[in-house]
Parts: C-alpha cells; sequence; structure tokens
C-alpha cells in the first residue's frame, strides 16, 4: 500500500459543537459508532506533558462508542489520545479526531499518495485549508505517515511537507 499524506489541523474548539460538525461533515458516524473490542491508547495523568515513548507506558481503555470517545475527550483533566474514523467521502482512507493534552483538538484526514503526485499534495493542501476555516484552526500540516501531536512537548512532525499557520494566532 502507499504511503498516505496526513492532514492535521490544531483548533482552540475543544467543544461539543465544533466536534460534532467535524463528525457530520466528514465522518460516516454510524459506521464509526461502534467501536467493537477496540480500545483507546490514553496519555496517562502523570505524563501528559510528553507522550510515552514505550506502548506499555500508555493507558488503555475501551473505546466503546464514537459518542462514548466524545465524552472522553471533553473529559478534565485533560487526557492526549486520538481515534481513526471512517470518511463520508469514500476517496480518503480516514478521518482522524484527536484530543491534546494541552486542551486542544486535532481534526485530520488521511488520503491516498499513490505516485506522490503533485495533485496529491494539492488536494491535501485545499484540505487542510477547509477544515481551518471550518474548524477555527490556528496551525495546520501536511506530513506522510505521521500521527497528530497530542502533547505540550511533541514536535511538528520531521515527515512535514507543508505548513501553516493563521496570522492572527499568537
Amino acid at each position: 500500500m502507499p504511503p498516505d499524506l496526513d492532514v492535521y489541523v490544531v483548533s482552540n474548539a475543544r467543544e461539543h459543537e465544533t466536534i460534532n460538525r467535524f463528525l457530520d461533515s466528514y465522518c460516516d458516524r454510524a459506521a464509526s459508532e461502534d467501536r467493537g473490542g477496540e480500545e483507546l491508547m490514553i496519555s496517562p495523568l502523570d505524563s501528559c506533558d510528553e507522550e510515552p515513548t514505550r506502548l506499555e507506558n500508555w493507558e488503555w481503555e475501551p473505546s466503546k462508542t464514537l459518542t462514548h470517545i466524545v465524552e472522553r475527550g471533553l473529559e478534565h483533566p485533560r487526557r492526549a489520545f486520538c481515534v481513526y474514523l471512517k470518511p463520508r467521502d469514500a476517496s480518503l482512507r480516514s478521518m482522524v479526531l484527536a484530543f491534546t493534552s494541552n486542551d486542544r483538538v486535532i481534526f485530520g484526514a488521511s488520503l491516498d499518495d499513490e505516485g506522490a503526485k503533485q495533485e496529491n499534495l494539492e488536494r491535501a493542501t485545499v484540505l487542510l485549508h477547509q477544515l481551518a476555516r471550518e474548524f477555527g484552526a490556528h496551525l495546520g500540516f501536511v506530513c506522510v505517515e505521521t500521527g497528530p501531536p497530542l502533547t505540550r512537548s511533541s514536535n511538528i512532525p520531521d515527515q512535514i511537507i507543508y505548513f501553516w499557520e493563521s496570522k492572527s494566532h499568537s
């Protein structure tokens, strides 16, 4: 399978209305609601400023449903985790909803980068700007096969191929 381009926008709008708008607009909610036996990989409370480097250092809990995941993402204290969802647009591989340890939410999408064609990057950047506008993002980037930065100490990935930052963000 060819690599994917991952599009992420970071927003301060970590609240029901914005998250539900994202889910309704971009995700197949019915197909994403029942999580089966899936588990959430959540940053432990004692390391919310840094992502654990080993899988066994993360906390694991049942995903249950998409509704439960959103509620979990809005709880205090803030915990970092992400979930991959089925997209409404079949030309996308997945949609990403991530909650960061510093009270942000990340909206994202993965799309096929077959042949590393310029039009794939162009589509990704159009999608980035669209997501940024729709969900009040202050930062966004496109990278190759990289998860979203979940903690305060997470850096923008090395594999970044396009970066955008709002001029009004301080």
